[in-house]
């Protein structure tokens, strides 16, 4: 069986099943240095501190990776200084990145964020350090046997120079995103040797100490869009609770919970639209939009049904007195899967005709009785109903068998509490919003990250793109784009 790790940018599960020493995340394209634990043995070569990387080459000498780290600072502070063209001239030099990229390196670096080089070329380093005047020259010494003999002593005993290699490693790993994967992974794989040379390197320490102190942890997404704001007027939401968006167009589609209101945006949010849900108080909490351009709107215990201009073309009643539709999502056909009364699950043709049922989702699958279940489906047809009141995801396939629950009650990462809407992308990875934002999870319901958000969202949908659209209690739509 493989091991499991998760990366450290994006918190995903790894399988890790060879000997490298480095992997790459699936989900975010980090390289993620592998624990000792879980790899064999690194392969030394006979000379002294040299070491062969799998994978990677020769690592190139010491003095060139030094050189490398500080051309990496330099390029720092160069667009610090607003001095761009220079900055993105030595970027390229240093990483071989073209000038597009060049220029997105360098403007992070100028607003002071951190930026990862996703591979080096060690040759193409030494040669070109080489050239390199501005930086000044440092010399290694080698470590013979009676400098070993003495550093041995210092370190009393093979146990203590165990848990410092471990500190060692715990610290590089934490600097490998700002400083690049090759001064940690020199480190990491030969804390001897680090412990050694480091304290006769001054430049060393500065530039490890310089990238420490602007270290940002990477956010699992990134929000593309966000407008509305507080108001009746044209794209303004009294109280915005569902949001969901035509793949094919890209339009969005929002609703007001009390006044009825469904707004229509284009796809940079721009307002388009919109029309009333006719009714006193309709409590609208949920709406799907589908690829036939039709927008399905769960209210007064049916479904109505209205073209994207805002049309009513039909309205789906309940086929049993003892039904009452509350939440909707979508299957890949544009049919609809419905919840009522709280916790049983409808499958229902474009046209309304029941398909097939599960009374007692949750209940009758070792929950409690459910009032108020919201619902997601995926690629495959597989149903997720999110039990507010049971703090946990009931998993059914396509034709309603139960057949996985995950979740709890909690405040812990991948721990439920305060839920409210659920989402799953073409990916398969499940989104819930709860009171810590929206937590991320794989398909077998393994906790991965959580998108850090400062309001509450009421509600989630993805498109095909797998992009992002939450509404918020701050009267606002956004967009987030999340690693593929």
């Amino acid at each position: 069986m493989a091991d499991t790790l998760n990366c450290p940018n994006c918190g995903a599960p790894l399988d890790y099943k060879g000997n490298d020493p480095i992997i790459r995340c699936p989900y975010c394209n980090t390289s993620v240095i592998v624990p000792d634990n879980l790899r064999g043995t690194p392969v030394f070569s006979s000379q002294p501190h040299n070491f062969t990387l799998t994978g990677m080459g020769g690592m190139g000498d010491m003095n060139a990776m030094v050189k490398q780290a500080l051309r990496i600072k330099q390029v720092k502070d160069l667009a610090l200084a607003g001095k761009m063209v220079e900055a993105e001239r030595l970027y390229s030099e240093v990483t071989g990145a073209d000038p597009v990229n060049a220029a997105t390196a360098v403007e992070a670096l100028a607003r002071g964020m951190p930026v990862k080089l996703s591979s080096l070329n060690m040759s193409e380093v030494t040669s070109s350090v080489q050239q390199v005047t501005t930086v000044p020259s440092i010399s290694i010494p080698p470590v013979d046997e009676k400098t070993a003999r003495k550093v041995a002593r210092r370190l009393g005993c093979g146990i203590s120079c165990f848990v410092v290699a471990i500190v060692l490693f715990v610290l590089v790993v934490t600097l490998v995103p700002t400083l690049g994967a090759v001064t940690g992974v020199m480190v990491a794989l030969n804390p001897k040797l680090a412990l050694t040379v480091m304290p006769t390197i001054p430049e060393l320490s500065t530039a490890l100490a310089v990238e420490k102190t602007v270290v940002v942890v990477p956010s699992f997404a990134t929000q593309e869009l966000a407008f509305g704001g507080e108001g009746s007027g044209p794209g303004l939401f009294n109280d915005m609770r569902a949001i969901a968006v035509d793949s094919k167009t890209g339009k969005i589609f929002t609703s007001d919970y009390g006044d009825g209101r469904i707004q229509v945006f284009d796809p940079q949010g721009k307002y388009i639209t919109q029309w009333i849900v006719e009714g006193k108080d309709p409590y609208i909490q949920s709406i799907a939009a589908g690829r036939n351009g039709n927008v399905y709107v769960p209210v007064f215990g049916k479904i109505l049904v209205y073209n994207a201009d805002g049309k009513l073309q039909t309205t789906i009643k309940p086929a049993s007195l003892k039904d009452n539709y509350e939440e909707i999502a979508l299957m890949a056909d544009d049919s609809l899967m419905v919840v009522s009364r709280g916790e049983n699950i409808i499958h229902l043709s474009n046209a309304g005709k029941v398909l097939s049922r599960v009374d007692s989702a949750i209940s009758s699958n070792g929950g409690d009785t459910e009032l108020s279940a919201k619902i997601a489906v995926d690629g495959l047809n597989n149903i997720y109903l999110l039990g507010s009141f049971n703090s946990g995801v009931f998993v059914f396939n396509s034709k309603g068998k139960f057949m996985n629950r995950f979740g709890s009650e909690g405040d812990q990462p991948g721990q439920l509490h305060g839920t409210s809407a659920i989402a799953v992308d073409g990916k398969g990875r499940i989104f819930i919003s709860d009171s810590k934002g929206v937590q991320v999870f794989s398909n077998d319901g393994r906790y991965i990250n959580v998108i850090k958000v400062e309001y509450f969202a009421y509600n989630l949908t993805l498109d095909d793109q797998g992009k992002l659209y939450l509404s918020t209690n701050q009267h606002k739509a956004e967009k987030y784009n999340i690693p593929q």
